[in-house]
């Protein structure tokens, strides 16, 4: 485990996000930031089922470009 400093699974740091962005204490501003790294990460690796999830409860809009 020596060397792996500050790495994490990348996994984890979208389900951190998703989390900020349904907690209440998250400023507005940074849910912004977040929403945009979210739709980032989804697209990158293509979780269309994810994103539909995540629109259909109104986490994130729905953009019909990333599904495509």
């Amino acid at each position: 485990m020596e060397g792996q400093e500050g790495t994490q699974q990348p996994q984890l740091v979208l389900a951190q996000k998703l989390f900020l962005l349904t907690h209440l204490d998250v400023q507005d501003i940074k849910k912004v930031c977040i929403r945009e790294e979210v739709k980032a990460s989804v697209k990158a690796d293509d979780m269309a089922p994810l994103y539909e999830t995540l629109a259909t409860k109104s986490v994130l809009d729905m953009d019909q470009s990333i599904l495509d």
